[in-house]
């Protein structure tokens, strides 16, 4: 059976249509595919080093430490921060966090310390839990906190611990109450038990 031109010329139409149907389908699949954002995660290793992934821009990172008394820090609380960086205004949208790693009070390029204004940032004291803090854009930051031990940074989750506030007279209180947030007695096992493992 052979095929008339007109035949032809519609089954060569067709296959047109068809290829076409799939590039674009394609295209828009791609298109889909790389305006997804990956949340930022962060990894904590000696330093301490905070190694961060996903397809934001970094805009801001701080570092809270714990108040006079306590042993660990409390989010947002401004009162209680220790180190803070920003873009520079040569690239104010920050890098992408991709393969990023921040050693902390040392600023990397393309950043400028914001606080302290002047001199280091306070060191890490063995034995106190620290609050960090990557604000992203593009893509949803992370945040956590890191226990000084004896032997490194270790990550660690503080369940129940929230601020009272954003702004202001930040105070440690237990999640989605006014009662404050007591700090568990044993630190140490504390820490073993809310580990966060990579």
């Amino acid at each position: 059976m052979s095929l008339t031109t007109n035949e032809v010329g519609s089954v060569r139409l067709s296959m047109r249509l068809k290829n076409t149907l799939s590039l674009l389908l394609f295209g828009l699949f791609l298109l889909v595919l790389l305006g997804c954002e990956v949340a930022t995660s962060a990894k904590i290793t000696a330093g301490p080093s905070f190694s961060f992934d996903g397809s934001g821009r970094l805009v801001r990172f701080r570092v809270y430490g714990p108040r006079p008394g306590r042993k660990i820090a409390t989010p947002v609380d401004a009162q209680s921060l220790m180190w803070s960086i920003e873009p520079t205004s040569d690239a104010p949208s920050g890098v992408l966090v991709t393969d990023v790693e921040i050693v902390y009070g040392k600023v990397p390029r393309g950043y400028t310390q914001k606080f302290p204004t002047s001199g280091a940032a306070l060191p890490f004291a063995i034995g106190k839990v620290y609050v960090f803090d990557a604000e992203t854009s593009g893509a949803p930051g992370v945040n956590g906190f890191v226990y000084m031990g004896q032997t490194g940074p270790i990550q660690i989750n503080v369940p129940g611990l929230c601020g009272s506030a954003y702004v202001g007279d930040v105070k440690a209180v237990k999640c989605g109450t006014s009662e404050p947030y007591v700090e568990p007695k044993d630190l140490e096992k504390f820490v073993q038990e809310n580990r966060v493992q990579k």
